[in-house]
């Protein structure tokens, strides 16, 4: 279960050479069955693997998948390559189910981009598929510097959609966990949130308020702060 800002935030495009002209990447997959999960110096085959389960699936063989990065024009080449199992391997997907790739929406003043749902309840029959990740209009991709918010859908009492907002990135925030946290956050439930938000515009509407007067607040503090000196 990952959050929406997970969609973006926290991925490295492959670097080229700083005096690549035409960087680009040739991308390949490759599928090798049957792999030595180890090899000893001289060629000698790997200690016989056991196992107590009955049905393991991580015994002396292993199917991988490698993917190869090639740019043509700095020369530069990236391998990658990992076990091929049901929970790990690659994944053939869409952007429809993603989010990641299809355009942004815009809403309330900014520009909210679509992410793979925290709980992915009932999207298959959802009017609204997608949680969303919360920028201002001049962004033209979303950067740890960039993200102001957080649109996620949720459940309410009697169990119909709402949605939570979480506005005003805050290392310290008393909201989400991990790197991500929030100074706000309207969840439905909490009496400081502010009414249930049923709509994604109303959710970025919240955030947008949540936003305005953030920046008051700062300008005040900092307008306060100069006439001390």
């Amino acid at each position: 279960m990952s959050r929406p800002v997970d969609t973006y935030l926290g991925w490295e495009e492959p670097w080229h050479r700083e005096d690549c002209r035409r960087p680009a990447w040739d991308v390949s997959l490759r599928r090798e069955e049957q792999v030595y999960r180890q090899t000893w110096p001289g060629g000698e085959p790997p200690l016989r693997h056991s196992c107590p389960e009955e049905d393991c699936l991580h015994g002396n063989r292993f199917d991988r998948v490698v993917v190869r990065l090639v740019c043509r024009s700095c020369g530069v080449a990236r391998i990658i390559a990992g076990e091929e199992t049901d929970e790990t391997g690659q994944t053939l997907t869409t952007t429809k189910h993603l989010g990641y790739g299809l355009p942004p929406k815009q809403a309330a003043g900014l520009r909210l981009w679509p992410a793979e749902p925290w709980l992915s309840m009932g999207r298959a029959v959802s009017r609204e598929p997608y949680d969303f990740v919360v920028t201002r209009l001049t962004v033209r991709k979303p950067t740890a510097d960039s993200v102001l918010g957080q649109i996620m859908q949720g459940r309410g009492k009697q169990g119909g959609l709402i949605w939570t907002a979480l506005a005003v990135p805050s290392p310290d925030g008393p909201f989400g966990y991990g790197r991500y946290r929030w100074a706000y956050c309207n969840d439905g439930h909490r009496i400081e949130g502010g009414r249930v938000l049923r709509t994604v515009a109303g959710a970025a509407s919240w955030i947008s308020a949540r936003l305005a007067e953030h920046e008051a607040s700062t300008a005040m503090a900092t307008a306060g702060a100069g006439g001390a000196q």
